[in-house]
């Protein structure tokens, strides 16, 4: 109980010891007593004259203290608020990182973190016992990962950037695996704004260092802001958000239902709409493929005419009216009762308007007849690479077999090996020795050449 009271006594003296405020209490009580003398007759009035003086010295450098406290105060808050803002990582973070027991690294491919110098350094903290958790962006996803390509500072590729992510994963199994340490990770598929290195983030002296992903910068992506627990709020929000990114992530490697989940899939439409028009319009060069084509001719024969004089070329590959098997596959296709006699009726009526269009435009115009029973037809505009621009397309559509609708979608040359494999098939179809060129008989209604 004694012992117990003593280290009380101790605290207290301590604290009043410490108290910043002491001189001032010492001041008053040195005040009153002295008063107290003067006014009974103690103290002469020569000792209290003197006690005074002194008493104003400890007061006045008592103001000179209380003034450099204001002063500093208002230093503090005329400070450069952009000061937390650096171009480059703190000079300490790769010491921090190595001595730490909790880390939370989340980023797009943390590449150089992973696969640097910092891998012995992680393998150290895991064999000590130390938690580690990395966040990366989902590799499968191609969409994320093309977003994230367009912004990086280096204009990676899709398969590199998803191979940077892919050797990082690599690392990161290994040091688990050799180490049989706590190692976590997870991946994303939404866009990562910031780069986040949380180190011992739970204890008094743990630091978040928070990187601005800008978008294509020439050096380092900045700013680059050094949090510690001493800031208070804005610690707080960096490390909650960490958090909350970390527990929306997907454990690593995914399971067979996740990856299927994230396999991509084509985009299809029922129609195309006013993306098909107004690609056609600036079109110089057309490959059309299909079955009889004759709404698609109907619809915009007085286009077509335009753009024949003004100096489009159009190829027009259909099915060969004079082929009976061809003609038979296409229409049992069509879902709607359909029968050859009318299909074949609609394929002369197109090669009909055809004629038409080329006698009335002296244009380059151009039709072969196929009797390959088409599964596809395609309108494909300036596809060659010589023409290939901005509005340049491939519109697609495929001919279910009796089935109400037909699955559309649209290929440009940014989608590499798909527009080029359906563009390869129009054309092979196209120069296909069985696919001989047609010009109306003479004295038909078709009269003239295409």
């Amino acid at each position: 109980m004694q012992v117990e009271q003593l280290h009380r006594a101790m605290r207290i003296l301590s604290r009043i010891a410490t108290d910043e405020s002491l001189d001032l209490y010492i001041l008053a009580v040195a005040a009153l007593i002295f008063t107290i003398l003067g006014i009974t007759g103690i103290a002469s009035v020569t000792d209290l004259t003197s006690i005074i003086l002194a008493l104003l010295a400890v007061l006045a450098l008592s103001q000179i203290r209380s003034r450099r406290h204001v002063t500093a105060i208002a230093n503090a808050q005329h400070a450069d608020p952009l000061s937390i803002f650096s171009a480059d990582f703190p000079a300490d973070l790769t010491q921090r990182r190595a001595a730490a027991t909790n880390l939370l690294l989340i980023g797009m491919t943390m590449s150089r973190t992973v696969q640097g110098s910092a891998r012995v350094d992680m393998r150290r903290v895991l064999q000590r016992g130390g938690k580690i958790r990395v966040l990366l962006l989902d590799p499968t996803n191609d969409e994320l990962l093309v977003q994230a390509a367009t912004k990086h500072q280096a204009y990676l590729s899709l398969e590199r950037l998803r191979a940077r992510v892919l050797g990082t994963m690599d690392e990161l199994a290994g040091l688990r695996d050799g180490t049989g340490g706590q190692l976590e990770i997870r991946v994303v598929s939404f866009a990562l704004t910031t780069g986040i290195n949380a180190v011992d983030a739970e204890s008094p002296d743990g630091i978040l260092v928070v990187q601005h992903y800008e978008h294509r910068p020439q050096d380092e992506p900045a700013p680059i802001i050094c949090l510690k627990r001493t800031d208070g709020f804005w610690f707080s929000h960096f490390a909650a958000e960490a958090e909350r990114i970390w527990e929306d992530g997907t454990p690593w490697p995914l399971s067979p239902a996740q990856a299927l989940a994230r396999t991509p899939r084509p985009a299809f439409r029922e129609t195309f709409g006013a993306d098909l028009e107004h690609s056609m319009d600036h079109a110089r060069d057309l490959l059309i493929t299909g079955v009889a084509r004759n709404t698609l001719l109907t619809s915009n024969y007085t286009k077509f005419e335009t753009w024949l004089r003004r100096g489009c070329q159009i190829r027009f590959l259909l099915i060969d009216p004079s082929s009976d098997h061809a003609v038979s596959c296409a229409a049992n296709r069509y879902y709607a009762q359909r029968s050859p006699a009318r299909l074949r009726e609609r394929i002369n009526q197109t090669l009909g308007l055809l004629d038409e269009l080329q006698r009335s435009s002296g244009g380059a115009l151009s039709v072969h007849l196929t009797s390959y029973p088409l599964a596809m037809g395609i309108i494909a505009v300036d596809s060659t690479p010589a023409l290939r621009s901005q509005t340049s397309a491939i519109f697609a559509e495929y001919y279910t077999y009796r089935a109400a609708g037909e699955p559309k979608f649209v290929l440009q040359p940014s989608d590499g090996q798909w527009f080029d494999n359906v563009l390869g098939e129009a054309q092979a179809l196209w120069a296909d020795p069985d696919a001989h060129p047609w010009s109306p008989a003479p004295g038909s209604q078709a009269t003239g050449s295409s």
